[in-house]
């Protein structure tokens, strides 16, 4: 793996002579992709290992009955349950018979015709990473092929099963050049794990990449997955990517993913732990895919999910990423991310497992003069707080939880 940036570049510069480092540029990912993962859903985040097209049906009728489509959640995406344990004779990857009996193209087809759009998952080493199926090591433009062919939108690629022969940056490139030589749009996913400095790399190859390892629906939990990272948890991730000020690198076509979101999951992600992941995950411009039931929304989960005001900050057309601007010993936090129209996003966060804190932000922290006339809207509430000058302050924000702002400064 690389140590230094420096090295990176280098390496980088090589991969592009041999004609390695072409970025994925097709046209697709101009905003974070919003959709559903089949891995949290009727599943224990991939523990069972289970899809079935029939699932798939049913969650893609019960988004269009609750109208997630107009929202922007329209990607159907596959993880990895849905091949069989072998290639068919002539190598070509296939789908379990039994839980696709009518074969992906079939499944592709229900899915367009509804308006939406379709993603599988595969690997780019010799095995994917639950039960070795088949991942596409050495079968890059026959897999890609075969995706174009059953009419695929979308291709996760995680990193499981790479021989030690070849690089994520030369696999990851060998697999974005085969699926853009099909000539069908493609948006591409690199499930990377935030290995070797992804970051500066990432967004040649695919349209996003994965920052750090596994998500898991828990507010704390050990990091003992493949990965950078400080843990799998919810808070854990918030803390990490605090480290990285995504802003430097996050831009359009090339999103930094967090990894799924684990909305609601019972009973591990409450509601207080789940509106505060929806809200970084849409600070950080991250995609919104949700890997938990889209069918049949309880109350509390469709005021997360169906918040398209907080939808407006993660599908800002700027196209940038909020930073943490301050981080106290008390667990309170300020986050903020510029967007389009010269507003701002604030995020005033408790960290705190246990207290209640205050946490404050002030105009110079945003760049602004203390001065300045600023209108603020609470984007959770929904409801306008009024004018103020100097700053803000919100004295009682409970453990875990967050006051996301939309500050609008006066002309």
């Amino acid at each position: 793996k690389l140590q230094n940036r420096s090295a990176l570049m280098l390496l980088l510069a090589v991969l592009a002579c041999a004609g390695l480092a072409t970025a994925y540029d097709n046209g697709l990912g101009r905003l974070p992709p919003m959709g559903w993962n089949t891995w949290c859903t009727n599943d224990l985040c991939g523990a069972l290992d289970i899809c079935t097209e029939t699932e798939i049906k049913s969650v893609v009728d019960g988004i269009k009955a609750q109208g997630l489509d107009k929202l922007g959640y329209k990607y159907i995406n596959m993880d990895d349950c849905w091949s069989a344990e072998t290639r068919n004779a002539t190598g070509h990857l296939q789908p379990d018979p039994k839980n696709f009996p009518s074969g992906m193209k079939a499944l592709a087809d229900y899915i367009h015709d509804a308006g939406l759009l379709f993603g599988l998952y595969t690997c780019v080493g010799t095995k994917t990473c639950r039960d070795g199926r088949p991942g596409s090591y050495g079968h890059w433009d026959l897999d890609a092929q075969t995706f174009a062919s059953w009419g695929m939108d979308f291709i996760k690629a995680d990193n499981c099963n790479r021989p030690s022969n070849i690089t994520e940056q030369e696999a990851y490139g060998n697999l974005s050049q085969a699926l853009n030589k099909t000539g069908r749009p493609m948006f591409f996913s690199l499930c990377e794990w935030g290995d070797a400095d992804v970051q500066y790399w990432g967004g040649d190859f695919g349209q996003m990449y994965r920052i750090q390892m596994d998500h898991l629906p828990f507010w704390h939990f050990p990091g003992d997955a493949a990965g950078k990272g400080i843990g799998q948890g919810t808070g854990d991730i918030i803390e990490y990517i605090g480290t990285l000020r995504p802003s430097t690198f996050v831009r359009p076509y090339a999103w930094m993913d967090p990894d799924f979101l684990e909305t609601l999951f019972y009973p591990t992600l409450s509601f207080v732990d789940s509106r505060t992941e929806f809200t970084f995950w849409s600070l950080w411009s991250a995609p919104l895919i949700v890997a938990t039931d889209l069918r049949n929304l309880s109350a509390e989960k469709k005021s997360i999910v169906t918040n398209t005001e907080v939808i407006a900050i993660d599908q800002d057309p700027l196209g940038s990423a909020g930073d943490r601007l301050a981080n106290y010993s008390t667990g309170a936090q300020v986050w903020a991310k510029r967007l389009a129209n010269g507003d701002q996003a604030v995020v005033l966060y408790n960290s705190h497992n246990f207290n209640t804190v205050s946490v404050s932000v002030n105009w110079t922290m945003l760049g602004w003069e203390p001065t300045a006339s600023v209108a603020i809207r609470d984007l959770w509430e929904q409801k306008d707080l009024g004018v103020y000058t100097q700053g803000y302050s919100n004295a009682a924000i409970k453990p875990h939880d967050v006051q996301l702002l939309r500050l609008h400064p006066s002309s």
